[in-house]
């Protein structure tokens, strides 16, 4: 075993793939292959499970990672001349549609200004659609509404809560929630959300009567309805992205007021467990300046 195989399986763990670790280290996919096929060999132990495609680390493989990444850290320590560059990592990564349009791009900016060379393939989709992907490691993360039933083997990292606000036309004369729900059309928001799924058990444990004239899929095309006096919705407050336009008025949505709590789910010891906490920290981080969140 040679440092430069150490360094070729780390790769391979942060990039997820031989071919995508080749590419940062300047190899080939089948030098990549023979390094790793000549590790388990002279270890005795099967480090990558290739029944599935592409290839996932073991038990065995993601403690051999660890205790890699452990002898690499030493070794460098020694010299700052001995430093490799792997070129970051990559994280496939999840996350619910109003994330994409708010609090997520601070995040991905703050982690580019810190010098964070982490490569972010990003997907877009409901929280139960994002929860099952994670489960079947389809994704290595996903930023997501908290689970009701979170499974054993994922764990959740919550990072803001976010207060639900009736949004409505300036124009709008009702004050409290209740009566703007009940006297101005209802622009639903996606009820296959879990946020949009949490909204409607309030509507009804609370009898309000609303008259829905649309639902649609995205936080933007909600507000740009409700800009345009087209009727009134309920939405996550933005505390951490642009203020809602002009020409909408916010009154505080549920007794007492429903909050969505949002954070990042992934597997429990996943081999790029330490680049999903990179995001939750700069996620904190840009929470941070709009309010404080206990964790």
């Amino acid at each position: 075993m040679d440092v430069k195989t150490l360094y070729t399986l780390i790769a391979v763990a942060d990039r997820g793939s031989f071919a995508e670790a080749g590419n940062a280290l300047g190899l080939s996919l089948s030098a990549v292959s023979i390094q790793m096929r000549a590790l388990e060999e002279e270890l005795g132990t099967t480090i990558f499970d290739r029944s599935r495609r592409p290839p996932v680390l073991t038990e065995s493989g993601i403690t051999l990672t660890q205790r890699a990444r452990e002898l690499i850290a030493h070794w460098e320590s020694m010299s700052e001349a001995l430093k490799k560059d792997a070129s970051g990592g990559l994280l496939k990564l999840g996350a619910v549609h109003t994330c994409v349009s708010g609090i997520l791009p601070l995040a991905l900016k703050q982690m580019q200004e810190k010098g964070k060379r982490i490569d972010f393939h990003v997907t877009t989709g409901l929280t139960h659609e994002l929860e099952k992907a994670v489960f079947h490691r389809h994704l290595d993360a996903a930023i997501v509404t908290r689970p009701e039933d979170l499974r054993e083997d994922l764990e959740f990292f919550p990072f803001i809560d976010e207060a639900l606000m009736v949004i409505t036309h300036e124009t709008t004369r009702e004050t409290t929630d209740k009566k703007i729900l009940e006297g101005t059309p209802y622009v639903r928001f996606n009820r296959a959300a879990r946020v949009g799924s949490q909204i409607q058990q309030e509507i009804t444990r609370r009898a309000i009567v609303v008259r829905s004239v649309m639902e649609i899929d995205t936080l933007e095309g909600v507000v740009a309805m409700v800009a345009n006096g087209l009727g009134s919705s309920i939405v996550p407050a933005r505390r951490v992205a642009n203020d809602f336009p002009k020409s909408i008025k916010t009154v505080p949505f549920g007794k007492p007021q429903l909050i969505r709590r949002l954070g990042v789910l992934q597997p429990r010891n996943h081999p790029r467990a330490h680049l999903s906490q990179m995001l939750i920290d700069a996620l904190r981080a840009v929470a941070q300046t709009a309010a404080p969140f206990e964790h």
